[in-house]
């Protein structure tokens, strides 16, 4: 039986497939529309292929491609998740025609080129406390989205004030405290600006004080808004079965990031696979050693960003509070390594610890046997 391999362009309302045999010549294309019904006929259609399918490649399996990602994992196919980076080059080449299926047969190439590309991210069902964790998480980002827009305006707004207002604030860096302080003196100072300027000057400072006044007022309400999401976060992920707040420098927002993004943990078959998707697994530079280990590396700029600065910022909490970080540091230190080169073997190590967590995590709520994961050397 001849073996082919998928790849698949979603968009917001078609999903276009395409088709290549291991050498990857295009065999066959089709485009379904992004609903229900286009979903189970674009499994009609996969199954009527003549040959095996070894992967299916989506690109966006977390956006667009959702529907049609959960469908084909529930339908048994080893699917991956094709970084949108992978086909990039392609669609630079400005000789190259740029259309849904050629995006496709680009996929599907990318895909039979790297049989390590992860598993999509939404790969099995989860709780209702899961699905509303990420709806909330989403809009908490929001949120803290334009809480830090009305800041950096307040920010500017503040500088364009006269000296004589802006040198009774506290000398603080952050724009909060200082806005909170111009807001309790908005009032008698606005009633004394028409004997301290001109009409013109004092119709502008007051708009400035009236608009930061609005400002405080708006960034207030985002912060209670905020706090009670975090709330709600924190109830969310006790319902979860995570433990993850157990650990040493993970809060209520770096958990729910790391149940987000992560989504399924069993589909990390490694903890070395798990450091290497958010960036903590050095990346091999040697030349010239044949099959002799590598001796150079150098940093991975790659990987989920969020979850690199969540361990980021845990590395940096136990280095200031937790004694045997602080000691792992110094060994490291000890052996001759860089301080940077310290925290990010220290960022590895903890990216093992917490997948190691959330396998534990998850085999006890599903109840299955705890097995030993293979590491990879």
């Amino acid at each position: 039986m001849a073996q082919l391999l998928v790849g698949i362009d979603p968009h917001k309302r078609s999903v276009t497939v395409g088709v290549i045999d291991p050498v990857g010549v295009a065999v066959s294309t089709a485009s379904f529309d992004n609903c229900s019904e286009g979903i189970a006929a674009l499994l009609a259609w996969v199954a009527r292929l003549p040959g095996q399918v070894l992967r299916v490649g989506v690109e966006g399996s977390a956006g667009h491609g959702r529907h049609a990602a959960v469908a084909l994992v529930g339908a048994g196919y080893d699917v991956r998740e094709v970084p949108a980076r992978r086909t990039a080059q392609r669609r630079r080449a400005r000789r190259r025609p740029k259309t849904d299926i050629e995006d496709a047969v680009a996929i599907a190439r990318a895909t039979a080129a790297e049989p390590s590309l992860g598993p999509v991210k939404p790969g099995r069902s989860h709780s209702a406390a899961h699905e509303e964790l990420a709806v909330v998480r989403a809009h908490r980002t929001m949120l803290v989205g334009r809480r830090q827009v009305m800041l950096n305006h307040a920010e500017a707004v503040l500088a364009a004030l006269p000296h004589e207002y802006t040198d009774t604030l506290p000398a603080a860096k952050k724009v909060w405290p200082r806005l909170t302080a111009l807001t309790a003196l908005a009032g008698p100072t606005a009633s004394r600006l028409g004997r301290s300027a001109s009409a013109s000057a004092s119709a502008a400072v007051a708009a400035q004080l009236a608009l930061l006044v609005e400002l405080h007022g708006d960034i207030g309400e985002l912060d209670r808004r905020i706090r009670k999401l975090d709330k709600r976060m924190a109830e969310l992920i006790t319902a979860c079965g995570s433990t993850l707040l157990d650990e040493h420098g993970i809060g209520v927002v770096g958990a729910a990031a790391l149940l987000v993004e992560v989504d399924d943990p069993t589909r990390f078959r490694s903890e070395s696979a798990f450091n290497r998707w958010w960036g903590g697994a050095p990346v091999a530079v040697s030349s010239g050693e044949g099959h002799q280990t590598p001796v150079r590396h150098r940093l991975d700029l790659l990987g989920n960003r969020t979850i690199n600065q969540v361990i980021y910022t845990m590395s940096i909490t136990q280095s200031r509070t937790h004694p045997d970080a602080r000691d792992y540091l110094a060994r490291k230190r000890g052996e001759g390594k860089t301080p940077k080169e310290a925290r990010r073997a220290h960022k590895s190590l903890l990216g093992r610890r917490i997948i190691r967590r959330m396998w534990n995590d998850h085999h006890r709520q599903h109840k299955t046997p705890t097995t030993p994961q293979p590491d990879a050397a």
